[in-house]
């Protein structure tokens, strides 16, 4: 099994961040979460989220070795042998250890209007997915389509991976700004679209990303959220565009 000493970043409100060391053995077929919970073994006392174990809750989102990941899905044959530094997001405020508060980052979402479900696409892998039937008591077939969850799963490593975030709190943040974009998308009323795109367009939403795309590279679900914000942008220069010339 390798060996790895592994630096994790250890804090409380209350407390100035340290480092404390770990020696730990897993097995080849780990996981990044696997070393989190072999420290864990050795120290109860420190803190870390888990829950579904494939990449579906973004619960456990920290940064390994500077980089933001989904610690689940992360083998450790990814990682640089020997060494590993574990931390927690960036742009949160730390609840302990590995744990942050995405109490805001929640708020955020909810007041993008999260769309949380969208129709299934119409082919997996390149082949067709055809709508289920279901016998109904009158002895009819209905035709049932499928939705699923969207490929966002909140996990909050666009907002620690983005730049403008590091220096401004008051940026509505990659993550919420494509809610926004997703809930623009879905809508055909156009009361609900305007009022989207005026949150979009108010101080602290589109006009103040940065523009490096760290946020879509960093994605674990390759949501693009950066992708999403230069739509809006393009949205509204056309609105504005229209308003001027009277279109």
């Amino acid at each position: 099994m390798p060996k790895l000493h592994v630096r994790v970043q250890r804090q409380r409100p209350d407390t100035q961040a340290r480092y404390d060391h770990f020696d730990v053995e897993v097995p080849d077929d780990a996981n990044v979460i696997d070393v989190i919970e072999a420290c864990w073994r050795q120290d109860q006392n420190l803190m870390y989220r888990h829950a579904c174990h494939h990449a579906s809750c973004g619960t456990c989102a920290v940064r390994v070795d500077g980089k933001e990941v989904l610690p689940c899905i992360v083998p450790l044959a990814a990682c640089k042998p020997g060494d590993m530094t574990i931390e927690p997001l960036r742009n949160f405020p730390v609840v302990g250890d590995l744990v942050v508060d995405v109490s805001a980052f929640f708020q955020r979402q909810a007041a993008a209007g999260m769309v949380i479900t969208r129709d299934a696409e119409e082919t997996i892998d390149g082949h067709p997915f055809e709508p289920s039937e279901l016998l109904q008591p009158d002895g009819k077939l209905e035709r049932r389509h499928y939705n699923r969850f969207e490929n966002c799963v909140e996990c909050g490593i666009c907002l620690s991976a983005c730049p403008t975030l590091s220096a401004t709190d008051g940026f509505f943040g990659p993550a919420g700004l494509a809610a926004v974009h997703r809930a623009w998308e879905k809508t055909t009323d156009e009361t609900e679209r305007a009022a989207l795109l005026d949150l979009a367009d108010r101080e602290g939403g589109v006009w103040q990303c940065h523009g490096a795309f760290e946020c879509s590279e960093a994605c674990p679900q390759d949501f693009d959220p950066a992708g999403a914000i230069m739509d809006l942008r393009r949205a509204l220069i056309r609105r504005k565009v229209g308003a001027l010339f009277g279109r």
